[in-house]
């Protein structure tokens, strides 16, 4: 249940119940179509952007904190919402490798699932060291990255056991941690497996879907799931990510990457600040 102690009083008088989860409401939808714009735009499932603004905005507006679960939860469902809308719209310009998809997918899927599952029995700290571990994994991988010398060149090889064992690994972490793991795996499709950048956004969104939907699975089968604030998180997604995905399209494959290490490099800052305050404050 949502944790109402950090509500404010206005005047000295409580205002009911129903105005905060009103509140809230409106705090979801908005934050909810901010994460789905960057999904469609970057290929990433929007929970990086997502579960930082779901922990840190409620109770600054005081309508409440919603805990790590809770939050890891309605980002899976945000996830799969957004990724399948985004992927649609990245495929009808030709921008998604099916082989690579579901070579990554499907073992993704699978291990995405086992993760969301056993995340259940973990604290909340553990939650939040493994989510700051995989921005800062993302991180690394970015900044060593190699831009192509021709931005149009979207010749690659299709590598199949690496796609898998990718996949699976991602898959796990992203399960347990409640993100469907765009923001590292389009580090690992440039890095590893040397997409070009617009394949590379495409296809991590079709992937992220089928990762997402075991995942959502596993997180509704673990009770993680708060119903009640669902329908505002997947209201702001869809429109979020179609509007994302036709920004991408027109920008240039390095401003995209650019824009992706800005935005994974402040979720790290938050990430590993949050945690050590955490671990400081022994909560």
């Amino acid at each position: 249940m949502i944790d109402l102690s950090l509500s404010r009083s206005y005047a000295g008088i409580v205002p009911p119940i129903y105005v905060f989860r009103r509140i809230m409401i409106l705090t979801l939808l908005v934050l909810s179509l901010i994460g789905a714009f960057f999904s469609g735009l970057l290929g990433v499932g929007g929970a990086v952007i997502l579960i930082p603004l779901l922990s840190a905005v409620p109770p600054l507006v005081g309508v409440g904190e919603l805990s790590m679960h809770e939050v890891s939860g309605l980002t899976m469902l945000q996830v799969l919402a957004a990724s399948v809308t985004g992927w649609m719209s990245h495929r009808k310009g030709g921008y998604a490798h099916m082989p690579t998809m579901l070579s990554i997918g499907i073992p993704m899927g699978i291990f995405s699932f086992g993760g969301a599952v056993v995340s259940g029995y973990m604290p909340d700290l553990f939650l939040r060291f493994l989510f700051a571990c995989l921005v800062l994994t993302a991180f690394v991988m970015l900044i060593q990255g190699k831009q192509a010398a021709d931005e149009e060149d979207m010749s690659f090889e299709f590598k199949q056991i690496p796609s898998m064992l990718s996949g699976a690994g991602v898959g796990f972490v992203a399960g347990v941690i409640g993100a469907g793991g765009g923001f590292v795996m389009i580090p690992v499709m440039l890095k590893v497996l040397k997409l070009p950048m617009r394949i590379a956004v495409g296809s991590s969104l079709g992937v992220l879907f089928i990762g997402a939907l075991m995942g959502s699975i596993g997180k509704i089968v673990g009770n993680q799931v708060e119903w009640q604030y669902l329908f505002p998180v997947i209201a702001g997604s869809l429109p979020g990510s179609l509007i994302g995905a036709k920004v991408s399209k027109k920008l240039p494959q390095k401003r995209i990457k650019q824009i992706l290490l800005i935005l994974v490099t402040l979720i790290m800052i938050k990430s590993w600040y949050s945690l050590l305050v955490g671990v400081l404050g022994g909560s």
